[in-house]
């Protein structure tokens, strides 16, 4: 699995089919019932989002799919089939939100009304110039929170096999999710075929998860001891959230459209000396991340300490491959050491008590914090994420849909550039949706150059920072 820019898909040529759903089972959504409750906080700020964006006659661009490949011969029926048995086991993928009064009102489609049918669509005639284009725009069309389906599934068909392209609506799906599509599409259709099929766990309810998360927010105040901990931490920042380290040329409230720029900064033997010089030390190779980003910041601030909000999964056993928005955000905070090692002890704790604020959902102590003057409204609008994940240890590792896979998000505009850092089984890699502009990749340049750096001051066998290729700007698939 590959986590990048949609470009890098490069798809070979084939006859492009979609999957709709059946007029009958269209009818059935348009008319779901409803599932009473709010939305989760995150599907909450998306459809937000959303509103504004469609309000201000922009383009919505917040989808994020994965597409890959299947080794076997292309059947529409057992295509269908797989996508029909995917969506009747997830809640989340059969939900829709009626969003033409204040609060967002949740639609269910009943599993036993699911259905779907296979529909060629016509190729573009130049294809090295036009299957993004064509992709793009299936998505930009069927993927909105307000419709029902918020989802597409494809293929590309060959005769040697095809390729599956999927997109869903970021309302209805985390990275993560996302991830375990291939795995749990491929069990599907190797099902469908009569094929021998891994069997999956159960996926429980996101309306469920979304009812519990707003019943833990309501048993929380000021003085909850999560909320106050997130206070001390924001206050010794001054009142700040994070923010890139290195200006990326953009005035206040500007955004631009999004390039994402990825640096390999290790490979082979070199990422398992990594980890092993984090277990020295005390900690882990996720504590080593934290470690390294903080180091190559203080190489370019002169800051002595470190705060970021990373990204953590919440999901529980019974959830482990649900579709949802199952995360929070919370920060990492500690000061540095004198050296590389000393860091990673302080970045072990600082992560444990990243876990521990991650029980309650961060729009509870960042309202407080805006409401009790510590943190300013201004400071929400984007702050600086980081998002690590080990890739090697999601479902269908080893197989040919995700080993051939990409995971990718739509590109829209940005005023951040936000981290993906993520570790494979033959590299460890960083990666940012930043602004395509000049100044954004120069930035983001320069960031990356400083973690070479400390990796290479560590003794690793680093990867050069190709800084043209990161500057580079102009590509399809922009919001403009």
């Amino acid at each position: 699995m590959r986590i990048g820019a949609l470009a890098e898909l490069a798809p070979a040529p084939g006859r492009v089919v979609v999957l709709r759903p059946t007029a009958e089972c269209q009818a059935a959504a348009d008319a779901a019932p409803i599932s009473p409750g709010a939305p989760s906080f995150l599907q909450a700020d998306h459809l937000n989002a959303y509103r504004a964006k469609v309000g201000s006659g922009g383009v919505h661009r917040a989808w994020t799919g994965t597409a890959g490949e299947f080794s076997v011969a292309f059947s529409a029926p057992a295509y269908v089939e797989a996508l029909t048995t995917f969506v009747r086991r997830h809640e989340g993928l059969r939900t829709w939100f009626d969003l033409s009064g204040e609060t967002p009102v949740r639609h269910l489609v009943p599993a036993e009304a699911i259905a779907f049918e296979a529909v060629e669509v016509e190729a573009p005639s130049d294809w090295s110039g036009g299957w993004q284009d064509l992709l793009v725009s299936l998505w930009d069309e069927q993927c909105r929170p307000d419709s029902w389906t918020p989802f597409l599934l494809g293929a590309i068909v060959r005769e040697d096999g095809f390729s599956y392209f999927w997109g869903c609506d970021h309302a209805f799906t985390d990275g993560a999710s996302q991830l375990m599509v291939p795995a749990e599409l491929g069990a599907a259709y190797a099902a469908a075929l009569g094929a021998p099929a891994q069997e999956l766990p159960e996926a429980d309810s996101f309306v469920a998860y979304a009812a519990g998360e707003q019943q833990l927010a309501a048993q929380c105040d000021a003085e909850t001891p999560a909320v106050r901990e997130w206070a001390d931490i924001v206050s010794r920042h001054d009142g700040r959230l994070p923010r890139f380290p290195v200006s990326l040329g953009l005035a206040e409230g500007e955004t631009a459209p999004v390039r994402i720029r990825r640096w390999t900064a290790l490979e082979g033997e070199a990422v398992d000396a990594l980890e092993s010089l984090c277990r020295a030390a005390g900690g882990r190779f996720t504590s080593g991340v934290f470690a390294l980003l903080a180091h190559a910041e203080q190489r370019l601030t002169g800051a002595s300490d470190y705060l970021g909000i990373t990204v953590l999964g919440t999901r529980s056993p019974q959830t482990t491959m649900s579709h949802g928005w199952f995360c929070n955000f919370a920060p990492v905070s500690m000061p540095l050491g004198e050296t590389f090692a000393e860091t990673v002890v302080g970045a072990e704790k600082a992560f444990g008590v990243a876990r521990e604020l991650a029980r309650t959902p961060v729009h509870v102590p960042l309202g407080a914090m805006v409401a009790g003057g510590i943190l300013a409204p201004t400071e929400l609008a984007s702050p600086q994420m980081v998002s690590y994940l080990d890739v090697r240890k999601f479902p269908g590792a080893g197989t040919t849909p995700f080993d051939t896979g990409l995971h990718f998000t739509g590109e829209g505009r940005t005023a951040n550039a936000s981290l993906w850092v993520n570790r494979f089984e033959d590299r460890f890699e960083l990666a940012t949706q930043s602004p395509d502009t000049e100044q954004g990749g120069r930035s983001v340049a320069t960031f990356f150059a400083a973690v070479h750096d400390v990796l290479a001051g560590l003794g690793l066998s680093v990867r050069p920072v190709d800084a043209e290729a990161i500057i580079g700007t102009g590509h399809a698939g922009h919001d403009r």
